[in-house]
């Protein structure tokens, strides 16, 4: 297995700590894999303007995102 590290903010690194508890896993590793796949299949749903949207379907509005740069 390959280990890299890096540095991050205060900022980003209280929101791993929150997305760990959101995940249900304990590790910062485990964190980065599964942002990762929730990115994979953000991507491949696109639209052509690089936009998704998330639609909660509980009376929450839509909220779009864009995955351009």
């Amino acid at each position: 297995m390959t280990v890299t590290s890096f540095d991050v903010d205060d900022r980003t690194a209280a929101l791993i700590a929150q997305l760990r508890e959101t995940f249900g896993v304990k590790t910062n590793a485990a964190v980065i894999r599964k942002a990762l796949a929730l990115a994979k299949v953000a991507s491949q749903h696109a639209d052509s303007d690089h936009m998704i949207t998330i639609a909660p379907g509980d009376g929450k509005p839509a909220v779009k995102v864009s995955l351009a740069g």
